[in-house]
């Protein structure tokens, strides 16, 4: 769908009140963006939105200018849509986002526009590393059959899939993004985002509350993540075994997954070195007492420069052990078959036996068929549901359960050059509130801040406001929170079967939120933070120092609200919407990962986890592959 002419000339006004000194054309390279959403539904809300913004009834009513919003000076631009920004109504707050991120995102991920606020951009060009697998070549309708097809190509289908191949299984791996190794790392945040992340950076939940980022790309999440390789925490596992009747996860066959992916992948703590943010962290989390420790990492050889910030662009030296540099590799090295650029539409199911799957390749240009004896979905939280309820499969949990381990962080501005883009991508953590009930509550982390995060956090109150808050970046440190969230949401599919993603904050995991938020001020203070900031909808910041403060913005900050797109949440973490359990009633998969009631059809990504799991997510992933691979052999 392209947007009409009337949308795209709104958008060319509202680019310019939104990010003034931009080029000439961001509004036309918004509504680009705009044109490659997944969803067709969105693009049309878009749409709508835009020419309703031109109508003098409509901002009278709203904004009390009866002007169309062309028509309006930019004074009455800029309170037309501060308005939007902080109405109370969700519908307006969430159309205000999307326009917002989409503009100050594109703006600021352009090629060499960051360097105004202290940014270089990538530290040189690209190694010229050779690809080592071979993707198979569709060049028209095409069928192929072998024993194993596997839907996904990170931490659970990467894995799964050298397993299977080792054990002498005719191997295929279809993954939906493309192949991209070393010599295509540009770290042109940009690129990245429209290359390696699904929906271009753009996937978010339904009303725009959470931004949704994983993987696109050969190797999933594993080649875009932060390295961190945490085990399953011993609690979890016993919660998992004994609340859903699951008594391998405490098993030593279930350790011995764990031991098994974590020598594959080089897990260590010798390459901590802390970054800057994550200096900032000890110091405030050591004022106060609070625990610290290293985080294990799945890299070899990382040099932990100024480079290694960026490697959730890709890692250029090969250092992250991702499934691109090793399980795929191994598989490929095995026989295993690899197509890329390739969505699976659905699954074949004949009777109650899956007997392969039906895609596209290429944009949507070729049909493939692949015949099966097996089919595993290792998609992801979001598209392993997807691709079940597009194929029919119907179970009362599927897409239900959905944890997203939202995370926000809480900003401090720093006296010293923090320079948060740089340095190991996360190094240390703290665990003092992890436990506040029953295994629930929250951790402290860091992660690189470049442009585009920056953007989305920092509040817009006019365009001078946000420039100023982004030139802010060079000193800025975080409290990074991550939330073991309790209840959780859901995966549905639109009409054309794309998934939907509906999540809110429960009071339960809200009130640990504003705990963590509470802790994190502390800790940005503790580390000597001149001013404290949340990415909220509105400017709610406090210098530190007088008696009171911090409360007193606490209670400014409940002021401005906990609602959908008042206060930013991301999820780096999708697990839980396909869950594993003893019953069809409560579960989608059994012990051995099969889907209840279809033959030949499992699933083995994090969407089988039984709750969320409270730790970065990977290792976990990785080792429910390893063993699902034993079962089905």
């Amino acid at each position: 769908m392209t947007l009409s002419p009337a949308a795209q000339n709104v958008l060319r006004s509202v680019a310019a009140t939104l990010v003034s000194d931009g080029a000439a054309d961001l509004g036309d390279r918004v509504a680009r963006k705009i044109e490659s959403l997944p969803s067709p539904a969105d693009r049309a809300e878009l749409d709508l939105l835009l020419r309703l913004l031109d109508f003098r009834v409509v901002n009278l009513l709203l904004s009390g200018i009866p002007k169309p919003f062309t028509g309006m000076s930019p004074a009455q631009r800029e309170h037309c849509l501060h308005g939007w920004a902080t109405s109370r109504m969700p519908q307006r707050r969430k159309a205000f986002q999307a326009l917002k991120r989409l503009t100050t995102v594109t703006h600021y991920t352009t090629p060499g526009v960051a360097r105004a606020i202290g940014y270089p951009g990538p530290l040189g060009p690209p190694p010229n590393t050779a690809k080592p697998i071979r993707p198979v070549a569709i060049t028209g309708r095409t069928t192929l059959d072998c024993d194993v097809v596997i839907v996904g190509s990170g931490a659970g289908g990467g894995v799964v899939a050298a397993e299977l191949a080792a054990a002498g299984k005719d191997v295929i791996v279809l993954e939906k993004g493309g192949y991209r190794n070393e010599a295509d790392f540009t770290h042109q945040e940009g690129e990245a985002l429209e290359t390696m992340y699904d929906a271009g950076g753009l996937l978010a939940t339904h009303d725009l509350g959470l931004v949704v980022l994983q993987g696109a790309t050969l190797g999933g999440g594993t080649v875009i993540n932060y390295t961190t390789s945490l085990p399953t925490p011993a609690s979890v596992r016993h919660e998992w075994a004994r609340d859903h009747q699951l008594p391998h996860f405490e098993s030593e066959e279930f350790t011995r997954s764990l031991d098994a992916v974590a020598q594959r992948i080089g897990v260590n703590t010798d390459h901590a070195k802390p970054s800057g943010r994550d200096r900032v962290l000890i110091r405030g989390l050591e004022q106060l007492g609070w625990h610290h420790g290293l985080l294990p990492r799945d890299v070899r050889g990382c040099t932990q420069d100024d480079s290694c910030g960026y490697c959730g662009f890709g890692c250029r030296r090969g250092a992250k052990q991702s499934t691109l540099i090793t399980y795929l590799q191994d598989a490929a090295a095995r026989g295993a078959r690899i197509v890329v650029d390739c969505d699976v539409r659905r699954v074949v199911i004949d009777r109650g036996v899956a007997t392969g799957v039906e895609a596209r390749v290429g944009g949507g240009r070729f049909a493939v068929t692949v015949r099966a004896k097996a089919v595993i979905a290792a998609a992801g939280s979001v598209h392993s549901p997807a691709l079940l309820l597009r194929s029919g499969v119907s179970l009362p949990a599927l897409g239900r359960n959905l944890a997203l381990h939202p995370a926000t962080a809480v900003f401090g501005d720093m006296d010293e050059d923090v320079r948060p883009w740089t340095g190991t991508v996360q190094a240390h953590y703290s665990d003092q509130f992890a436990d506040l009930d029953d295994g629930y509550g929250f951790k402290f982390e860091t992660a690189p801040v470049h442009p585009s995060l920056q953007a989305l956090a920092a509040p817009w109150e006019s365009a001078a406001q946000h420039r100023d808050w982004m030139a802010r970046l060079p000193r800025t440190a975080l409290a990074g929170i991550l939330l073991r969230d309790r209840f959780g949401g859901r995966v549905s599919v639109d009409r054309a079967g794309n998934p939907v993603v509906d999540y809110r904050l429960s009071p339960y995991d809200r009130a640990h939120l504003r705990r963590a938020i509470a802790g994190g001020a502390a800790v940005m203070e503790a580390a000597g933070a001149r001013e404290i900031w949340l990415p909220l909808a509105r400017a709610v910041s406090y210098r530190p120092g007088a008696h009171g403060a911090r409360d007193e913005w606490l209670a400014r900050v409940d002021a401005a609200g906990w609602g959908p797109n008042q206060l930013l949440l991301v999820t780096f973490h999708q697990m839980a919407s396909c869950r594993m359990g003893a019953s069809a009633r409560s579960s989608v998969v059994d012990a051995e990962h099969r889907v209840w009631g279809i033959r030949g059809l499992y699933v083995a990504d994090a969407s089988v986890f039984p709750t969320a799991s409270g730790v970065n997510p990977m290792l976990t992933v990785m080792a429910i592959a390893h063993r699902a691979a034993q079962m089905i052999t």
